[in-house]
């Protein structure tokens, strides 16, 4: 059988089970048309083998923005109070269901009763708070968000957040933050390491937390006792519905080298590839037995330092924005698998979708890079470009330095790894700018970069884009809320917290043998099957 590419075009919701028949719905071995044909039985395998590029520096969703962690642990492990649907839309996981007053801003929260922990303890109140509160604490966003709100016991299945300003979004940012509002018991929420990490990964999921091998793998097991919610009768909606975990062990093996990973898929050791590069998309394109995806995952991203040093200068910042050329630097590291557009947020999310300083963007004019240089004062000091070998990243940092360097900016590469990379952009003193990607979220406010903590430090040299910030987390409806981030969106494009340089496209394969994938801004294994 040649390779199946299924390709999902921008404006496309990401929402598809991929089996022969709906997840939580397919046919048991033996029966039906086999059985009546006198067929051998589909028989399954009891582990799936997925090969990702990196490891994460935790799996506490509550202070780690890593994807990785997020692709092997959210929905699966952890669970949130309310989730998204397959229309970005907000519906109840972990609560019954929820209330919002007028001018939304209480939110009371009724729980689900007789969810089990992974340690077999109930799921209460105590343990929501615990939760919640910590996850505001550890998560910028929500944290500037909810001001001095906190989460509330009301009784022992039932919670309440109450805000002295309107939240409309604060729903969004709980159900689909890049450091995920999960679940865990009061316990665990309250036991750190000294880096401030949760020691124990106690979920209510469908998997649970077995095994970290450093450098080698994570493993998650099935949860025998997990109580699942919605219809069984009908398809996982985006991250919602009902979860029937099949496969015992799902193995997340960390295999930093693409070549390697595409071998692997294509021998049968790995079952999937989670980060097919574009180096390597074209291989796996033509492989037999293998199914591709591809689509619109999130931003490429060179946050500049406004703390301190070169970029701290905005008249610096707007001569390395107008220099480059945004195609030849997303080439370098992502081949085809880039579109390029000025919106900070991805096509998945159509009304939030700007083009508000579109005029800023990918300008490649180096007449105008040098008379900014003049107005930045720049004497020749270096641009230091802290960047990782990760996806290729280090590739788009050769590109910039080139085009940089033809306009006069002395440039300065640090390559590191991953993880290096994220210890290092903590310290303001060791770099001028950092090169990351930003996975799609469904409202603004979750671009981390806006937060006056996050690494970049948006907000030291100039607070009106913290105002700004304060009046889109203020806004009373949604249509004020968009006219509010367009607003944002504009004066950041002048003010540039970062370079938003275009959007990256995922790109996953699979072998043809796995059923039942569910996929909705990433790929989910919580109904998962592997025939031998």
């Amino acid at each position: 059988m040649r390779t199946k590419r299924i390709t999902l075009m921008v404006g496309v919701v990401l929402a598809i089970v991929m089996s022969v028949g709906w997840a939580g719905g397919s046919k048991e071995a033996g029966s039906g048309a086999a059985a009546a044909q006198g067929t051998a039985p589909v028989k399954y395998k009891d582990e799936l083998h997925i090969a990702v590029a990196q490891e994460a520096p935790s799996l506490d969703l509550h202070k780690n923005s890593s994807l990785i962690a997020r692709q092997m642990t959210s929905g699966s492990v952890w669970e949130k109070l309310v989730t998204l649907n397959s229309k970005s839309e907000v519906v109840p996981e972990l609560a019954e269901r929820y209330e919002t007053n007028a001018d939304s801003s209480e939110y009371t929260f009724y729980l689900r009763k007789g969810v089990k922990f992974h340690d077999g303890t109930i799921m209460t109140a105590d343990d929501v708070v615990a939760s919640m509160n910590r996850w505001i604490n550890g998560f910028s966003v929500a944290k500037q968000l909810a001001g001095k709100a906190r989460f509330v016991k009301v009784d022992d299945y039932t919670v309440r957040i109450t805000f002295d300003h309107p939240a409309v979004t604060f729903l969004d940012v709980m159900a689909g933050a890049a450091q995920p509002a999960a679940i865990t018991t009061a316990a665990a929420a309250a036991k750190e390491d000294t880096k401030g990490f949760m020691t124990d990964y106690i979920g209510t999921g469908p998997y649970k937390f077995v095994e970290w091998k450093l450098n080698q793998y994570t493993l998650l097991e099935k949860f025998d006792d997990y109580v699942p919610y919605g219809d069984p009768s009908k398809p996982v909606d985006g991250w919602a519905g009902y979860k029937d975990p099949k496969i015992k062990k799902l193995y997340f093996h960390y295999v930093s080298e693409p070549t390697t990973r595409t071998a692997g898929l294509e021998t049968g050791q790995y079952d999937m590839d989670y980060n097919v590069t574009g180096d390597s998309y074209d291989r796996v394109v033509s492989m037999d037995g293998v199914k591709v995806i591809r689509y619109q995952a999130g931003t490429v991203a060179y946050v500049f330092n406004k703390k301190e040093g070169v970029a701290s200068n905005i008249y610096f910042r707007q001569a390395v924005n107008a220099a480059l050329n945004f195609d030849d630097v997303m080439r370098a590291a992502y081949g085809s698998l880039y579109e390029l557009n000025s919106s900070y947020m991805d096509s998945s999310e159509p009304f939030w979708v700007s083009e508000a300083g579109s005029e800023y963007y990918n300008q490649h004019d180096a007449a105008k890079a040098k008379e900014l240089l003049k107005k930045a004062g720049y004497n020749g000091q270096p641009f230091r470009i802290l960047v990782s070998t990760l996806n290729g990243m280090d590739r788009t940092a050769l590109v910039v330095q080139q085009e940089l360097e033809a306009v006069g900016i002395k440039v300065e590469l640090i390559v590191v790894d991953w993880a290096t990379l994220t210890q290092f952009r903590t310290d303001s003193s060791k770099y001028d700018v950092y090169v990351t990607s930003f996975a799609s979220v469904p409202v603004p406010s979750l671009k981390l970069y806006f937060g006056p903590t996050y690494p970049g430090w948006t907000g030291t040299d100039d607070p009106h884009i913290l105002s700004l910030v304060d009046a889109f987390n203020a806004s009373k409806t949604r249509e004020e809320a968009k006219h509010n981030w367009d607003v944002l969106q504009g004066y950041s494009w002048e003010y540039l917290p970062l370079m938003n340089l275009g959007h990256y496209n995922a790109a996953m394969a699979w072998s043809d043998k796995v059923e039942n994938l569910n996929i909705y801004s990433g790929v989910y294994f919580w109904n998962v099957q592997v025939r031998e």
